[in-house]
């Protein structure tokens, strides 16, 4: 896992010179952290679309099993045992880009089903029609559900993405706007402290008079860009904080809602049309018990949540947490820690208090 910070100290004898070195440096590592996270973004997206995709080619294989079945139904046993051959040798020849297939529950079921074909030697007209129409048509709505679902988790997924790339751009402004006002204090402050050491060199009570005006006014100077500082530093803790939770929060709770959304019905819906299919071979073919038991474990093993363990396991670089940004100080700045000045005291609460309404509300949205 590649691990970036937005912050960076360097030292240079020219103090200008030196924060603007620093801030440069800052944006170079923001705008790679950002890139990082675009690319994994976009990475997982892939991934969940190849999954779909993995998912749809296995339907695909189930239609156009019982497609083909129906056509070989009144041929018996002979015409059955040359379609288990056929699908045998097809997989075989695929297995190098069917390798993921092992991570899908239904791959069992596909499996299942054809390794049965050797048993089943004989079949009426009814199970030609349920196979050739039925089961067809079945799959075919199956297939276009799950492309459309995927279409939809797909534009949340990317609506939430920008809501990633939302709160990076304001990490961006206020890491920017932080080292800003900490330059702008710094040098306010050592502009205080030079008009200061004039003054104790003077002795006459008139200049002393006309300097104290100087010191007052520097003085309201310092204390301004002293109170932005301390904002711009909380600005800036506040926004780290909001991207590291905006990360864990899509990582630990979006993506595996994402994958569950996708599925959403999904393996009901397989179920159902076995299900259909077992009932034909039992109407028609009750001394076929056995077959009917090893589909039923199969119906029984469909597991989304299994599916997806398996599958973010396969891909856990692609769906690993990025690591969590840490505070990076600006050069003579110890505090590490959001606090609320005196100076501030009564904004910060007041944020305080609209961020915990802004929490509720949001909590309330989640859990409807």
């Amino acid at each position: 896992m590649m691990t970036y910070t937005c912050g960076v100290a360097s030292t240079t004898k020219n103090f200008s010179r030196s924060t603007n070195s620093q801030l440069s440096l800052l944006k170079k590592n923001y705008d790679r952290y950002r890139f990082y996270i675009h690319f994994q973004l976009n990475e997982q997206l892939k991934c969940l679309e190849q999954r779909i995709e993995t998912q749809l080619a296995i339907v695909n294989e189930i239609q156009e099993y019982f497609r083909r079945r129906a056509d070989v139904e009144f041929d018996y046993a002979k015409n059955l045992d040359n379609l288990h051959k056929q699908i045998g040798q097809k997989h075989r020849a695929q297995k190098a880009r069917r390798e993921t297939w092992i991570f899908q529950s239904i791959y069992k079921l596909w499996d299942t089903i054809v390794q049965d074909t050797r048993t089943h030697v004989k079949y009426h007209t009814i199970m030609s029609d349920v196979c050739g129409k039925y089961m067809y048509d079945k799959f075919n709505e199956i297939a276009e559900d799950t492309r459309r679902m995927f279409m939809k988790c797909k534009s949340v997924g990317l609506a939430s993405h920008e809501e990633i790339y939302k709160v990076l751009n304001e990490l961006k402004s206020t890491m920017k706007t932080y080292h800003q006002y900490q330059s702008e204090s710094k040098q306010a402050e050592q502009k205080l402290s030079n008009i200061l050491q004039q003054m104790a060199k003077i002795k006459s009570a008139k200049k002393q008079k006309t300097m104290e005006k100087r010191v007052e006014k520097r003085q309201m100077k310092y204390t301004e860009t002293k109170v932005k500082a301390f904002k711009a530093r909380n600005d800036y803790l506040m926004t780290i904080e909001s991207v590291n939770a905006a990360l864990q929060k899509y990582c630990s709770d979006d993506v595996p809602d994402l994958i569950d959304c996708m599925n959403f019905g999904f393996h009901t819906s397989i179920a159902k049309c076995i299900q259909m299919y077992l009932s034909a071979q039992e109407n028609i073919k009750r001394g076929r018990q056995i077959t009917i038991e090893t589909l039923n474990r199969a119906i029984a093993d469909l597991d989304t949540v299994v599916d997806k363990q398996k599958y973010l396991e396969y891909y856990l670089t692609v769906f690993t947490i990025p690591k969590k940004i840490k505070f990076e100080p600006h050069k003579g700045d110890e505090v590490s820690t959001v606090n609320a000045q005196v100076l501030i005291r009564d904004e910060m609460q007041s944020r305080f208090i609209q961020i915990q309404n802004r929490l509720a509300a949001l909590k309330t949205e989640n859990d409807e």
